[in-house]
């Protein structure tokens, strides 16, 4: 039996990070700039994300002088503006992802900020004088931004899931994901504060062009914590685990001594201790040396490019990867087809039906701000206190069930709901509790949490591209059957892909206290016949 990997190898070689001996709920230096330089990616992106929502509104009456969250005459492309950074994101997810488990983290982290920054920068930059053209305009860059958004996820889930001990891994790995919810609430309250600068030029006045300031600056203002995190992210350093994996792509006869991590670190420990003891190399083995290292590096990243295909070729590591993806994928179709179409239900059921454009948009601002901190983070903070305690399973299986059940009520009782908006609103923060104290954060810590190091940027970016695909779908959808079968059918077709998504859920291994490091070790080692 391998030793647990804090056994396999001197502590001494754990960053303060990434030693178990440590409470769970206290903080050390270390973790807790890793969770800022990793949680403050996911504010952004939330940010980024969820305020196409609201941007929408604002363009549709600047454009086509129409107050609706679907555009004028065209709700396809409305849903294609909508669903662009997410079919950015699958491109994001899977390549960052890849190119994370083959080049490492720190050669890769922060890049994908970048691109989100550029792209941002250029969408504010869009010009009015387009006219209807900006709805494509903005939806190809949102596209470019949603590449980086994309790479986010499983860049900053591999970077703190490599460094956690496994007593907090979860927890961790959830803060991180949870700050979406401050994206998303910060973001409604960016947008009123921004529309109360505005009130008397465009209530008062009429001017109002100068709703076309209010979705620029409200959109731009994000790039400030956007130039601080690409700095940090870049000056990141290498975890321990993947210095390992790299070492043993380099020698893979690393594998056979069972160590998961620091094996790179004490080979180059017993190197120094050699040239300590005087021997010195002549000028001609300097090189040969030199080559031998370009060769092994060269033949660690073609190790590396084959690792996922090898690892999921395999039936038990395939299935998980189905159930990690479909669940996802599941899930990201009623929660993005809710959550990017807020404001068409939230109108369609007279939570924002004033015809004044400032009034108007001001509804739609403090209904998303309401259903963000009234459902939104609690959620997503049940889940970070209780999923070491829970486990992932029971809380994914428990909020799938709550959501599938309360569309039905939203659904069966629409009519009613909308006569008396007060529950619905009530039925939107449940809604939003339950998918973060449920699936939505569950099935972001599962794939970090489940594969091993080796193959968890891929694992993790195929299975946030299978949701980012689920919410493609919800995006391109739900605002063409709004407009066709009515908003009530879309509620009862997203309680059925609810309780669709369950049986995939058990497909997954709890991953509560489980090192896929070590499993992995276990089985490369029989694999090669290796008897321990």
């Amino acid at each position: 039996m391998v030793a647990h990997t804090s056994d396999a190898f001197d502590d001494s070689h754990l960053s303060a990070v990434e030693r178990e001996n440590q409470s769970r709920w206290k903080l050390t230096l270390p973790e807790f700039k890793l969770l800022f330089i990793a949680s403050t990616g996911f504010f952004i992106d939330a940010y980024d994300l969820f305020n196409i929502n609201l941007v929408v509104v604002i363009l549709n009456y600047v454009v086509n002088g129409k107050l609706s969250g679907t555009i004028a005459n065209a709700p396809l492309q409305g849903g294609v503006l909508k669903a662009a950074a997410n079919i950015g994101c699958v491109i994001g997810q899977i390549g960052f992802g890849l190119a994370g488990d083959v080049f490492g983290r720190k050669s890769i982290y922060g890049i994908e900020m970048m691109v989100t920054t550029v792209a941002t920068i250029i969408i504010i930059a869009a010009p009015l004088s387009l006219g209807p053209r900006i709805f494509t305009y903005i939806s190809v860059f949102r596209g470019i931004m949603g590449i980086g958004i994309g790479g986010d996820y499983p860049m900053s889930a591999s970077v703190v899931a490599d460094r956690a001990n496994l007593r907090r891994r979860g927890t961790m790995v959830t803060f991180i994901f949870a700050m979406q919810g401050w994206g998303a609430f910060v973001g409604g309250i960016v947008f009123i504060v921004l529309l109360a600068i505005y009130k008397k030029g465009v209530e008062e006045h009429h001017h109002t062009g100068q709703l076309n300031s209010v979705w620029r600056i409200y959109t731009g203002l994000i790039l400030i914590p956007s130039f601080i995190t690409i700095v940090q992210r870049r000056l990141m350093t290498e975890s321990t685990r993947m210095k390992g994996v790299q070492a043993m792509r380099e020698d893979p006869n690393l594998i056979k001594k069972g160590h998961v991590a620091g094996v790179k670190l004490e080979v180059e420990a017993e190197h120094d201790e050699k040239n300590a003891d005087g021997s010195n190399s002549s000028v001609d083995e300097a090189a040969a040396a030199e080559a031998r290292g370009v060769a092994a590096t060269k033949a660690a990243k073609a190790a590396a490019w084959r690792d996922a295909r090898e690892y999921f070729s395999e039936w038990r590591h395939a299935k998980i990867l189905l159930g990690t993806t479909m669940s996802w994928f599941l899930l990201d179709v009623i929660f993005y087809g809710i959550s990017l179409n807020q404001s068409i239900f939230i109108a369609a059921l007279g939570l924002a039906n004033s015809k004044d454009p400032w009034e108007y948009l001001w509804q739609q601002g403090v209904a998303n701000i309401i259903i963000a901190i009234g459902g939104f983070l609690p959620g997503y903070y049940f889940t970070l206190f209780t999923i070491e305690y829970l486990g992932r399973k029971k809380i994914q299986i428990m909020g799938l069930t709550m959501n599938g059940i309360i569309f039905a009520i939203m659904a069966g009782k629409y009519q009613a709901l909308k006569a008396q908006p007060h529950g619905l609103i009530a039925c939107f923060i449940f809604l939003q509790f339950f998918f973060n104290f449920g699936a939505n954060a569950t099935t972001f810590v599962i794939p970090a949490e489940v594969f091993p190091t080796r193959v968890r940027g891929f694992g993790h970016g195929v299975s946030a591209a299978s949701g980012k695909c689920g919410a493609i779908i919800a995006s391109l959808a739900v605002s063409i059957m709004s407009t066709n079968v009515g908003p009530q059918n879309v509620l009862w077709l997203f309680c059925g892909v609810a309780f669709v998504a369950i049986p995939f859920t058990f497909l997954i291994p709890e991953t509560k206290d489980r090192d896929a490091d070590v499993i992995d070790l276990e089985e490369r080692r029989a694999a090669i016949g290796n008897k321990f």
